[in-house]
């Protein structure tokens, strides 16, 4: 039996009353062993993303193998659906640098970023190009710039393959589907592992301090290298190219759903830590903020921003839209300076590359 009290975990397709969950989801009792508690509830929604992945994956690779068998444009269109479901899952899980995602290189498995000599649009280009397509076992064995998402997404909205007939083309296709059973194995294991390392992550002191680094260099990676980077807000010149998913323009639907995972799988831990730590006002604030964050994200997305990052480089309305979502996450990340502080942690470490 749990020692904590479980939280429902509610996808980034309802986030509705989350605020209110996370007040009501811990017992006063149970701050008395604020880290125990803490890593309890990280373990359990941490392992609700990860389930959401592997769910969404496997539903990708089952529709890419359809779509191979019978290609159609409404086959297509879900395709481009289902990519960007299971790309928003994982992007709700990313934030978890330690643990099973380090084994065999997983999180650039899923997601091979940065990427400034193209290797993607290489390894594409050289799997096309082959007398036969790849199994999933052929993609397993190649570089992991051809394993995850952004593969895909070259093969969905690269310029060079813009005509209708391409991705149905067998090699195409069967690039495609290749991917995604390697993702689906992939996102399968991710899940088991992290249900096996269950026991030895909440019994383990160390993993409070490593699951808290996580989420601020989350933040930290978000502001500068996800949004000020290609923006030309960091000192150098802007560049739409160093943007997550340029070729799809789906840049700020990721960074809404890093913010939605770091709202359902980082909160719930950081509550009994701060209420220990007589931060009680922090965390309010803080969690505040992370769901305003994501809901202006919402009002951006339901604005249409066309072009994304490359577009608003171009179009000084756009340009300062995305400019206050930069300062929403600088807030953020200020904040979790603020958290660091509070909690003891020194921020020392260095951010990732995003993976």
């Amino acid at each position: 039996m749990s020692e904590f009290t479980p939280i429902a975990f509610p996808g980034r397709r309802g986030r509705a009353g989350l605020l209110a969950l996370m007040m009501a989801g811990v017992a006063p009792a149970a701050m008395a062993d604020a880290p125990s508690t803490a890593r309890g509830l990280w373990h359990e929604a941490i392992g609700e993303g990860y389930a959401e992945l592997e769910r969404d994956a496997r539903r990708l690779a089952e529709q890419a193998a359809d779509y191979c068998h019978a290609p159609s444009p409404e086959g297509r269109a879900s395709l481009e659906s289902l990519w960007r479901d299971a790309y928003q899952a994982w992007q709700a899980v990313r934030f978890v640098n330690f643990g099973p995602i380090e084994q065999q290189s997983r999180g650039w498995q899923l997601q091979f970023w940065p990427d400034r000599k193209n290797l993607v649009g290489q390894k594409a280009s050289i799997w096309l190009k082959a007398d036969t397509p790849p199994n999933r076992q052929s993609i397993a064995d190649d570089s992991v710039a051809i394993q995850g998402f952004p593969a895909l997404e070259y093969l969905l909205f690269d310029d060079r393959m813009d005509s209708p007939d391409a991705l149905a083309a067998p090699q195409a296709c069967g690039l495609f589907s290749a991917i995604t059973r390697h993702l689906e194995t992939t996102t399968h294991q991710l899940h088991d592992d992290w249900q096996a390392f269950g026991d030895h992550y909440r019994e383990t002191d160390t993993y409070t301090q490593a699951t808290l680094e996580a989420g601020l260099q989350a933040l930290e990676t978000m502001e500068t290298r996800r949004l000020a980077a290609p923006l030309g807000l960091s000192g150098k010149p802007a560049n739409a190219y160093l943007a997550e998913a340029w070729r799809s323009r789906q840049s700020v639907l990721l960074i809404g759903a890093s913010l939605a995972g770091l709202e359902q799988a980082y909160l719930p831990g950081l509550r009994p830590l701060l209420h220990q730590a007589g931060q009680e006002g922090l965390y309010d604030d803080f969690a505040t903020r992370l769901h305003q964050a994501q809901a202006n994200v919402d009002d951006i997305e339901g604005d249409d921003i066309e072009g994304g990052i490359a577009h608003a480089l171009e179009d000084p309305a756009a340009f300062s839209t995305l400019q206050g979502l930069y300062i929403d996450v600088s807030q953020l990340n200020w904040m979790g300076r603020e958290i660091a502080s509070a909690l003891g942690i020194a921020r020392g470490f260095n951010a990732t590359d995003g993976d």
